[in-house]
């Protein structure tokens, strides 16, 4: 199906909500997982273009400040760098 993957509502999207520290604070993250498979499976060249990509996929299912995107962007690239390694010794 075209949208496999996607909450059908949302109570299927708070049962997918991940914790991250974001500047400090702990900050809920709606499809943070199902965000760094897909940039994954993309495969972008560079750390930039992985920043670029999982922000872009996060805004979707989350509000992002503008004032506080960047640090959104490093706590996602922490996010995905563990994430990486976890597959990479599995």
């Amino acid at each position: 199906m075209k949208n496999d993957g996607i909450p059908c509502c949302a109570a299927d999207a708070l049962r997918r909500i991940r914790q991250v520290k974001i500047n400090g604070v702990m900050t809920g993250i709606t499809m943070l997982d199902e965000s760094i498979a897909a940039v994954r499976a993309e495969g972008p060249a560079s750390d930039t273009a992985i920043r670029e990509a999982l922000t872009k996929r996060v805004k979707v299912y989350n509000y992002i400040p503008p004032a506080v995107e960047d640090k959104y962007a490093e706590a996602l690239m922490e996010e995905y760098r563990k994430q990486t390694e976890r597959k990479q010794t599995t």
